[in-house]
């Protein structure tokens, strides 16, 4: 579709884009909770991991002037925000996202597929 990397074959389909490749993966082994109200706290848990994840990943491209405030920044919202949040909440518990493994638990695995096709450019 678009021509880029990560691509997965699954089910007949190429499918492309980190994202719709961990929801269908998610939907089709049941691991992206049983209705909605599951599903929400997996997808902020899997947007925050995202939004962290995108901080750390466009600090080489901030002007040189720029990276140790941006890295400072990094820092303290994954200490003072990203982490105390999945604590609190318990990510690696049913309370969190439902019954047993989920997305949320994929999300890690968003990050290192990002980090190893960049890495590989």
């Amino acid at each position: 579709m678009f021509q880029q990397m990560p691509m997965v074959e699954i089910d007949g389909m190429k499918l492309v884009q980190t994202r719709a490749i961990l929801n269908y993966i998610a939907t089709k082994y049941d691991l992206y909770g049983k209705d909605m109200k599951e599903r929400a706290p997996i997808d902020m848990y899997s947007e925050g991991v995202t939004d962290l994840g995108e901080m750390i990943i466009l600090l080489p491209v901030n002007p040189p002037d720029q990276k140790d405030v941006k890295m400072t920044l990094i820092r303290e919202r994954t200490t003072n925000r990203y982490l105390p949040a999945f604590e609190k909440h318990g990510t690696s518990g049913p309370e969190c996202c439902g019954r047993g493994f989920s997305l949320t638990r994929l999300s890690p695995l968003q990050r290192g597929v990002q980090s190893t096709v960049t890495t590989s450019l």
